[in-house]
């Protein structure tokens, strides 16, 4: 008879302990990473690709064709305006001087011989007008006499603006004689000589062989030039900050600030598809210490926000729905947003509105006061989470929002 008691006891304490937790406990919680709603400065930034150029690159080209003679620089090297660079085969020229200046001794010559006819001329009109007013000639001579005079004086004039014409083409003999010297025309730096010696330099500015002589820079000074959508351009202005990511030095940006914004859209290419207008913003590099060449691609952020404190939430406690909602008497569905609050330990959904948002953090004009608690993540548990839940923060503290605190 004990036996039979003590396992009806056993049995029966079996059953009950299950059904005392299953009704004696509450709902089990749920982990959550939380967060403090903060006063952040937001910091929306717009994403630009471009360029790494000097800030004075000049490429020279020759202005006149000839054979190359001497190179008398190479890559790297520090040259100063009005140093001699590079020489062309002078002799074509030389030959071309030496002919012009030959043209303006006759031309000169010219006007001798003109000036002692017109002399001549002056004489035989005085005498034979003389000869007319003692009427031993008639008028038709003395007319002869004027007109011969006048043709003189024509042809003195005339042999004067040959002496100009041959003066100006001596002159420009003597410029290209001149250009077969190629001079720096700036201070700077030798960053590229693609011609050599005995090759023909050519006056074209198309990308021919023997067009570009050489590149000189001011290595000393750099920038990036980027090309910015013409749907974020209006948000860029003078004086803007940057962060320059050059891809040679991803993990170590570059402070920039906006230089000048193109008033025009940068033209495409002959033969090129465009598909959109892109506006070239140029930027001030503020004391870059890398090693930096004009040609690297990067990565720019333009900072277009303000730098007030506004409340703030990290952006993936933000949750979105779509909800109906009626506008002017027609039925539409709107995207509506919503954050977790945590109060006493449980989740409260609540609506909110927005404002700016920059990469971390997210701007809410509506619906939350700073101070408050809310659920950040994980992204599984917020789709997961419902009204009332029980919610327990996953690390002792409730984390702050961003390191980048602003003072209030």
């Amino acid at each position: 008879m004990r036996k039979k008691l003590i396992g009806a006891a056993v049995a029966a304490a079996v059953i009950a302990i299950p059904v005392a937790v299953k009704f004696g406990s509450s709902k089990p919680g749920r982990e959550a990473e939380l967060a403090t709603v903060q006063k952040l400065a937001i910091h929306p930034s717009i994403l630009a690709t471009g360029n790494l150029v000097f800030r004075q690159e000049v490429q020279l080209s020759a202005e006149v064709i000839g054979k190359v003679a001497a190179v008398q620089v190479k890559e790297g090297d520090r040259v100063a305006r009005g140093q001699v660079l590079l020489k062309l085969d002078p002799t074509v020229y030389l030959a071309e001087v030496a002919q012009q200046e030959a043209s303006r001794r006759n031309a000169a010559i010219a006007i001798e011989r003109a000036q002692i006819n017109v002399a001549n001329q002056e004489r035989s009109l005085e005498r034979t007008g003389q000869l007319y007013k003692s009427k031993y000639v008639g008028v038709s001579q003395y007319d002869d006499a004027v007109h011969q005079l006048d043709l003189a004086r024509v042809e003195l004039r005339a042999s004067r603006a040959s002496l100009e014409q041959a003066s100006a083409l001596l002159s420009q003999s003597r410029e290209h004689l001149a250009k077969t010297e190629v001079r720096a025309p700036i201070d700077g730096t030798v960053t590229a000589v693609p011609i050599k010696i005995g090759e023909t330099a050519v006056a074209s500015a198309t990308g021919i062989a023997g067009s570009s002589l050489m590149t000189i820079a001011d290595v000393g000074s750099i920038m990036a030039e980027v090309n910015v959508d013409e749907a974020d351009i209006a948000r860029v202005a003078v004086g803007q900050q940057a962060k320059v990511f050059p891809a040679a030095y991803p993990d170590q940006p570059l402070t920039g600030k906006v230089e000048s914004v193109a008033m025009a859209p940068k033209s495409a290419l002959p033969g090129a598809q465009s598909q959109g207008r892109n506006y070239v913003v140029k930027l001030h590099l503020e004391d870059p210490k890398l090693a930096l060449r004009s040609g690297m691609t990067c990565r720019v952020e333009i900072v277009v926000g303000g730098s007030a404190a506004r409340p703030a939430v990290p952006i993936q406690a933000v949750m979105s729905e779509e909800i109906a909602a009626k506008e002017k008497d027609k039925d539409q569905v709107r995207n509506a947003s919503y954050v977790f609050v945590i109060q006493d330990g449980k989740a409260k959904k609540t609506s909110v509105e927005l404002g700016l948002s920059d990469d971390a953090n997210q701007e809410v004009t509506k619906g939350l006061a700073a101070g408050q608690t809310i659920a950040v993540g994980p992204a599984r548990l917020l789709r997961e989470l419902r009204d009332g839940d029980q919610v327990s923060a996953k690390k002792a503290d409730a984390k702050p929002a961003d390191a980048k605190v602003a003072q209030r």
